[in-house]
């Protein structure tokens, strides 16, 4: 995590990420690590957490039927969604600033962009101009979010959902795999 952010509360969900000082545009913010685990793993660990009161699983998807688990308490797994998020990735694993950010600003990323499961759906409060009103795991078909992050290779979506994109664009489906 970058030194100039610390978790505090936020006006979008609980808690969040705020910068300290003010962060350049293009600057690496957040490295993600965790476990990575097929879809059925995944499954099993929503369906525990399901019957557990505290329990909650905070995941990104990585690949075709492979997902990162990040550990819970996590600084990371404070970041929360914005239909105009000022992070975005870089790579599977990596948020940079989107534009420069402000000091004490709350960090934030679009869920579209690394959201690559159909049945995925979550109200949005983030309040921006551009709110959806609901973020779903299909938003990454959505032509003016493909305009926004690009819709083709190396632009700001993670490398499963690039591939989708402009899989759909060439009428081709991916085909590649994770873990069985």
């Amino acid at each position: 995590m970058h030194a100039d952010v610390v978790v505090a509360d936020s006006s979008i969900a609980g808690r969040g990420l705020v910068a300290t000082s003010g962060i350049p545009a293009g600057s690496v913010v957040s490295r993600l690590g965790g476990r990575l685990v097929c879809d059925a793993e995944l499954g099993r660990l929503f369906a525990a957490a399901a019957r557990s009161s505290s329990a909650y699983v905070d995941t990104i998807s990585v690949d075709d039927d492979l997902h990162l688990v990040l550990p819970p308490g996590r600084v990371n797994g404070c970041g929360n969604h914005s239909c105009d998020p000022n992070l975005w990735w870089v790579d599977a694993f990596t948020l940079a600033a989107r534009r420069d950010i402000e000091v004490a600003e709350e960090l934030t990323n679009d869920y579209a962009t690394s959201a690559a499961v159909d049945g995925f759906a979550m109200p949005c409060a983030c309040g921006s101009a551009l709110c959806r009103g609901t973020v779903r795991g299909t938003d990454w078909q959505r032509p003016e979010l493909q305009a926004r992050y690009g819709d083709h290779y190396g632009d700001h979506w993670i490398p499963l959902l690039q591939r989708r994109i402009a899989a759909a664009a060439t009428g081709r489906r991916s085909t590649a795999s994770g873990c069985s």
